[in-house]
């Protein structure tokens, strides 16, 4: 999932120019958008069931008609909002405003910052620029990306590994593993080296880069395979190989 940020000042026409661009997105592929509502709190409807559900503490409160399905979360973190729109397939995440974290912008207006790939740009000039924002990833956005690009006709075993940072090996204890972009090569390596592999219809490999602490994932994995079998020794072959060309070598 792409993630396209844009910030500006009050009344500098954000919301016109996002709307624009979700309309040009849409003909790309799927788009969700998020607002940072900051202190303008979402209101819901007084004495609605779904108001009250939400109000007698449900995790969830949600509602589906005709047209369209609403939920509510009590969740108030961008993180768990992103995994949410990556896990339902969203291919373009739009967020407007969120200054304080630091993805690659769009800004509107003259508001300083950093990380700004265009200023005041045409709605053509961001989709030209798509690449250099940054990519989300999750499991499960990750499975439904492999069924979009390579279809499931011929498919018999969807495969997901997660590895995470483990805290303790026998009496040795890592606090954290760090990565930087050098992971990227070999990581696309062995995405060739998996769908390479007869039977495979399709893999996808991710590993996160940066600090990475105990109890965190490192990589995300989905093979779309005809049969089970090629599909475990695809993944278990990748695992082996990451683990011993960089993991063991970080260690």
């Amino acid at each position: 999932m792409k993630i396209i940020q844009i910030v500006g000042r009050s009344n500098t026409g954000k919301t016109t120019f996002i709307r624009s661009l979700i309309g040009a997105l849409s003909a790309r592929g799927t788009v969700g958008a998020v607002k940072h509502l900051g202190h303008h709190g979402f209101l819901l409807e007084p004495g609605k069931d779904t108001t009250l559900y939400y109000e007698s503490h449900a995790a969830i409160s949600g509602g589906v008609d005709e047209e369209k399905s609403v939920i509510v979360r009590r969740e108030n973190d961008l993180d768990s909002t992103l995994a949410i729109l990556c896990n339902t397939g969203v291919e373009y995440a739009i967020l407007e405003g969120f200054k304080s974290r630091p993805f690659p912008r769009v800004v509107i207006g003259d508001l300083p910052g950093e990380n700004v790939v265009l200023r005041n740009p045409t709605i053509d000039e961001v989709i030209a620029a798509l690449p250099e924002f940054e990519d989300y990833y999750t499991i499960e956005g990750l499975v439904r990306e492999l069924r979009r690009e390579c279809g499931v006709s011929h498919a018999g075993a969807v495969l997901t590994f997660n590895g995470i940072v483990r805290e303790w090996t026998g009496t040795e204890r890592t606090e954290y593993l760090e990565f930087d972009e050098t992971v990227d090569a070999l990581t696309e390596s062995i995405h060739r080296e998996m769908e390479a592999v007869p039977g495979i219809i399709g893999a996808r490999f991710y590993h996160r880069k940066g600090r990475l602490y105990a109890g965190e994932d490192i990589t995300y994995l989905a093979i779309l395979a005809e049969h089970r079998e090629e599909a475990f020794a695809a993944a278990s072959n990748a695992i082996d190989r990451l683990k011993r060309e960089l993991h063991d070598v970080e260690k």
